[in-house]
């Protein structure tokens, strides 16, 4: 088995590798622990402190690997760290039981891609007709765009209403959440993609880069209408000025209404995601 633990510099090198948000090496290493590379191509991450890891079975270089390959990294990485719990992000379903592992949670999900090669910045014609009318009303709303790296109190304020409205996040969203002062300060290529009416933030998103692709994983907003409309315009007109090929904007959550919104802005499902966790003490 080659292992490597990854150091910042290593985690920056296996974020430019990769190819869509569950690649976003930088992030996802400070919410679930120590960072691993196995066997060149797989990312995972350790938390000695809960004895957890947590493994992504897509592969950086694009080829996705057989079931068997991915079974045979679960069992050598649960050898090594000897976990006692395991959460697996992977393009296909991993069986029920692995050794001394059951699946005690299992999520199926798509990650949603905008083409930006394909998308008319003008919004011109008659497929663009939704996208018109709500980007024109949040330029009515006078909604204004500025790009960052400080967490500031009205950030904290906006995440802390977001969770107020909902009790149906997992422990690692909130670890996500936790990290973002650490994640934004330490790296350099995550940017906050804030919105203001007037003076005051009523919502941002957390936006970094992958190679070609640009990722906005996470957004938070206040109850104001048309804000995520505005926030996906000004990256997509972001992203193409600065070349990018791709906006991706993240998993469908199976919630209709976001995957709705994400097909509105000609987002199309380019990855299958299949998330499951494993309890050692289950079987």
């Amino acid at each position: 088995m080659k292992l490597k633990r990854l150091s910042d510099k290593g985690l920056v090198e296996s974020q430019k590798r990769g190819y869509f948000d569950e690649h976003l090496a930088t992030f996802y290493s400070l919410a679930y622990g120590e960072p691993y590379l196995y066997e060149d191509k797989y990312l995972l991450y350790s938390d000695s402190a809960s004895r957890s890891v947590s493994i992504t079975l897509f592969a950086l270089d694009k080829e996705c690997g057989s079931v068997e390959e991915r079974i045979t990294c679960f069992k050598e990485l649960t050898s090594y760290f000897k976990p006692d719990k395991v959460t697996i992000t992977s393009p296909s379903r991993l069986p029920s039981c692995v050794d001394d592992f059951a699946c005690l949670k299992e999520y199926k999900d798509k990650d949603y891609q905008i083409n930006l090669g394909q998308f008319d910045e003008n919004l011109e014609g008659g497929s663009y007709k939704s996208l018109r009318y709500h980007v024109n009303h949040a330029k009515r709303c006078g909604y204004s765009l500025s790009v960052g790296k400080a967490l500031t109190p009205a950030h904290i304020n906006i995440i802390a209403h977001f969770l107020e409205k909902s009790r149906n996040y997992e422990s690692w969203d909130y670890q996500l959440y936790l990290g973002l002062s650490e994640y934004i300060s330490k790296f350099a290529s995550p940017r906050f993609f804030n919105v203001f009416s007037n003076s005051l933030l009523i919502g941002f998103d957390v936006v970094d880069a992958l190679g070609d692709v640009i990722a906005a994983p996470l957004g938070f907003y206040l109850d104001y209408l048309s804000i995520s409309d505005f926030l996906v315009y000004e990256e997509i007109l972001y992203a193409k000025k600065q070349g990018y090929k791709i906006l991706d904007i993240g998993w469908g959550c199976n919630i209709p209404g976001l995957e709705d919104f994400k097909i509105k802005w000609k987002a199309a499902p380019r990855f299958r995601v299949y998330m499951q966790v494993f309890d050692k003490s289950l079987k």
